[in-house]
This record gives structure tokens, C-alpha cells and sequence, in this order.
């Protein structure tokens, strides 16, 4: 929501339909979260019980239905066509980044243009759409819109690689839920591609003996964690973050010098420096 209405307002829009589509994105955005603590069977969201661990995975999934309709019912009081294709693109883009880490769970060949994909459709299009969002309410042109989706994608595949990284090297208080839980289902995220890629034979072959186990403990976690920090996974994949982040600045350069110019700005800088 702070991306569609700081967005639109750089873009030069005061008006009211930042705020519903602010809206509309959060709605959309809960309710992803909602039906990805169903895959991924968490206990916990934002350091509280999650409402699948509380109630169970088909009241979680229907609630989740329930906030996607919601928008898709505003939009539709909206009639925005133009938004609505931006938003319902976005959605797609979604659920094909999630099938796709699905169908990719525990495949230690994961190359990183395969990962980039991923994160790219899961995280960076739902924030690309909130930025784009804010030129099309301002009835900016194409090389506005283009500037806002390219800094919304960079912000997002930075924010993906830092909490990638954070699952390794957070703690449960601060993240927010269980640390170590990308590994623990398997999945193969940026610090572990480059440590692999890194890794001596005998490392790799830990690794890969983990990876073949039925469940995944905290002494294995350990033992991975140590092998991606001497290989400097975690190093190089807040290095990719960072020239991320960069970008975004940069696109933010071409617009006048503006309160929401500063606010997107430090907003961006947050990113790779948040602990949860």
C-alpha cells in the first residue's frame, strides 16, 4: 500500500483511488500470504500463530479466497480496465513464481537464472504492479509507467534476497517465524546456489546427503548455514541485493526532488538493512 499511494503521489496524483488501490494490494497480498502458510505448513506469521496453525489450512485457504475476491470486487466498482489488467497480471505472475518453487523444491541443480525467475513472478511482480499502479493513476505515459514497474521489480528482488538470506541468519524473535525454514522445506534459495557453486567436493556432498533426508534438524541446518557463511553465500547475495537497490535509485533520479522522491528513496535503503 505505501508503494501505491508514495508512487502516485512522486507521479503528481492527490487523489482518493491511491488509497482503495493501497487497499486492493494489501488484500491481494494477505491473502497470498495466507495460502503460502498452507504450502509451506508454518506455525508461525509476524512472530504470532499463523491461521492455518490456529484453525486449520481450509478455513486459511477460503479466507485467503475471501481477500482476492474483495479486490477483485472493488476493482471491479473501480472500472478501471487498465488496473484491473495490471493487478490480475501481477496475481498470475504470482501464482506461477509459487507452482514453479514447487515444482523446483530440493533440486540442489537450481541454476540462479531459474531462482531469479522464481522471486521474480512470486515477489518482484506484485511490486512492480503497486508502482506502476501510481503513474497509471496519474495518467503518466509509457516512460513513466516503465520507470515506476522497474524500480517496484527492483525493490522487490531485493527484498526477496534479503529475506532469503535473513532465513539463514535471523533469529525466530526478530524474523518474525521459525529461522531455517526455506532449508528445512527443501527449498534452494541464492546463498545456497552460490555456496554450492563455491563449495569444495566434500561440501557439497554434505549438502546434497541433507538434502536426501526425510527431515531436515537443527544440526543439519547448522552444518549447511556454516558451509553457505565460509563459502560467502550470504556476502554475495546482499551484494546482488544491494546493486538492486541501486537501480531503484536510480530510477527514482529521474523525477523532481520531492518528499515522496525521499521517502521512496529511504524506503529502498531499508530494505537490505532490515532484520526481519
Amino acid at each position: 500500500p505505501a508503494l501505491v499511494i508514495l508512487t502516485s503521489k512522486l507521479c503528481g496524483y492527490g487523489g482518493k483511488r491511491a488509497i482503495i488501490y493501497g487497499a486492493i494490494i494489501e488484500l491481494i497480498h494477505t491473502a497470498t500470504l495466507l495460502h503460502d502458510d498452507v504450502l509451506d505448513n508454518a506455525k508461525l506469521r509476524r512472530g504470532r500463530p499463523s491461521v492455518n496453525h490456529l484453525w486449520g489450512n481450509e478455513p486459511c485457504v477460503l479466507l485467503g479466497d475471501f481477500f482476492y475476491s474483495k479486490a477483485v470486487e472493488i476493482m471491479g466498482e473501480d472500472g478501471d480496465k487498465e488496473l484491473i489488467k495490471i493487478v490480475s497480471g501481477a496475481t498470475v505472475e504470482v501464482a506461477k513464481g509459487e507452482i514453479l518453487e514447487i515444482l523446483k523444491t530440493g533440486d540442489l541443480n537450481l541454476s540462479e537464472e531459474e531462482y531469479f525467475e522464481i522471486i521474480g513472478s512470486k515477489t518482484a511482480a506484485l511490486f512492480s504492479a503497486s508502482c506502476e499502479i501510481g503513474a497509471v493513476l496519474a495518467k503518466k505515459g509509457k516512460k513513466t509507467r516503465d520507470l515506476m514497474k522497474e524500480f517496484g521489480k527492483n525493490l522487490g528482488y531485493a527484498f526477496q534476497l534479503t529475506d532469503d538470506a535473513l532465513d539463514y541468519l535471523s533469529t525466530d524473535m526478530s524474523l518474525g517465524k521459525k529461522i531455517g525454514t526455506d532449508l528445512k522445506e527443501k527449498k534452494v534459495t541464492l546463498p545456497l546456489i552460490y555456496a554450492l557453486r563455491m563449495a569444495k567436493k566434500e561440501e557439497r556432498e554434505v549438502i546434497t546427503s541433507i538434502f536426501k533426508k526425510s527431515r531436515i534438524s537443527a544440526e543439519d541446518f547448522s552444518k549447511v548455514k556454516g558451509i553457505v557463511e565460509s563459502r560467502g553465500g550470504f556476502a554475495y547475495t546482499y551484494r546482488i541485493a544491494a546493486k538492486f537497490i541501486d537501480e531503484a535509485k536510480r530510477q527514482l533520479m529521474k523525477f523532481p526532488h520531492s518528499p515522496y522522491k525521499i521517502n521512496l528513496t529511504r524506503l529502498a535503503e531499508t530494505i537490505c538493512e532490515r532484520k526481519s
